[in-house]
């Protein structure tokens, strides 16, 4: 799948996103409307209830009108009782759709960051490839020799074993001092002895991806350069020969 492709189907996912989140809002709205008008006439019955008997026990101490005082109790009670359970039920709808709502905000988040990256990565390539269409030049290239200047063949592998030799060492002591300095890193700033740790705010660097953006926002093209020519100097075949005693030492690196 190209990245023009992926970013077109994130693009529709995440419309399709944005209308079910604004959807579920709606309905969380609306549900929690519902509980909360439930809960104020429940409220209002139980207040209603509580009013009753205070007019069926006076009408008790008064020995007049107890049986339409216990009437209305009674149906009042019966009406807080669909009132309360109604209440519940709305409040549960209320409390799904609020749950629905938030993983529909989630899921909404997680396909916005996609997308956002999607997007900036598409824009980028394009940006590129626009760009390389006037390419700045690179920089001037190797001087290499003549071909009456080249030396002879065991020079050049003398000069391209000590390479090989050499690079493989200085990666074995970069790996080795990355090494220590991570052990390092784990220290706080402070002084040990005859060794100082310190750490100083790192230097701020060009953000590519966002330059791409806003030049594509303008309907231009980021401009870009070439750069020099990747050099490789492979002696693997060299190397295991000599490793293997199948090649002589060269007597020019021997000097």
């Amino acid at each position: 799948m190209t990245g023009t492709i992926k970013s077109a189907r994130l693009m529709a996912q995440l419309a399709e996103a944005e209308e079910t989140a604004a959807a579920a809002r709606r309905e969380e709205s609306r549900t929690a409307r519902q509980a909360e008008r439930a809960a104020a006439r429940t409220k209002a019955a139980r207040a209603r209830l509580t009013e009753a008997r205070k007019a069926l026990r006076a009408a008790e101490r008064a020995g007049r009108r107890v049986a339409a005082a216990r009437r209305t109790v009674a149906a009042r009670e019966a009406k807080l009782a669909d009132l309360a359970a109604t209440a519940r039920a709305l409040k549960g709808e209320a409390t799904t759709a609020r749950r629905e709502t938030r993983r529909a905000e989630r899921r909404l988040t997680r396909l916005g960051l996609r997308t956002a990256v999607a997007a900036s990565r598409t824009v980028e390539k394009i940006s590129r490839r626009l760009g390389e269409t006037s390419l700045t030049p690179a920089p001037e290239a190797d001087r290499v020799l003549d071909a009456d200047e080249l030396p002879a063949v065991e020079e050049i592998e003398a000069h391209a074993l000590r390479h090989a030799d050499m690079d493989r060492q200085a990666k074995d002591f970069a790996k080795a001092a990355d090494a220590e300095k991570t052990w390092l890193r784990t220290l706080p700033s402070g002084i040990y002895g005859r060794v100082i740790i310190t750490r100083t705010p790192g230097r701020s660097v060009l953000d590519n991806t966002q330059v791409a953006l806003d030049y594509a926002a303008r309907g231009l093209a980021a401009p870009r350069k070439s750069t020099r020519t990747t050099f490789k100097a492979d002696a693997t075949q060299l190397v295991a020969d000599f490793n293997n005693g199948r090649a002589d030492f060269p007597r020019t690196l021997a000097a």
